[in-house]
């Protein structure tokens, strides 16, 4: 999946040099398939972190620094070099629990990135959530 979002990003890049499409344009192309990306991503963590040992029915309490370091053991960066603890902006994943999930009924976890903006809590935040089963 990761390849043919990427291929599409080249295509998209090289298509808009030859048709003269301006740098706002492209920019708004790039983040449609950057937003998709990370949507995988987030969904992605969220699944791994989900299946981790949980205690007491909840995630381990860990620092920021603590679950940038669990991500990169344990997710692999789809693009060489490129830091699978961070979005497709630059900006470090947010892992924390939640009294109830976006979109679902229930106490859980998110892993949240900032979005295009780069800024918490805005319109373009991209979330991914689990409930927690009692």
């Amino acid at each position: 999946m990761f390849a043919k979002l990427i291929g599409i990003c080249a295509t998209i890049f090289i298509l808009g040099k030859v048709a003269g499409i301006g740098e706002e344009q492209m920019k708004y192309f790039t983040d449609i398939a950057k937003i998709t990306l990370t949507q995988h991503e987030v969904n992605s963590i969220a699944h791994q972190i989900y299946g981790m040992t949980i205690v007491d029915g909840r995630i381990p309490d860990q620092s920021s620094e603590e679950w940038a370091k669990y991500i990169r053991a344990n997710m692999k960066a789809d693009i060489p070099g490129r830091d699978p603890a961070k979005d497709y902006w630059d900006t470090f994943y947010e892992i924390r629990e939640v009294d109830q999930v976006p979109g679902l009924s229930k106490e859980g976890f998110i892993v949240k990135s900032c979005g295009p903006d780069t800024m918490e809590n805005t319109e373009d935040d991209i979330t991914s959530g689990y409930e927690y089963n009692h």
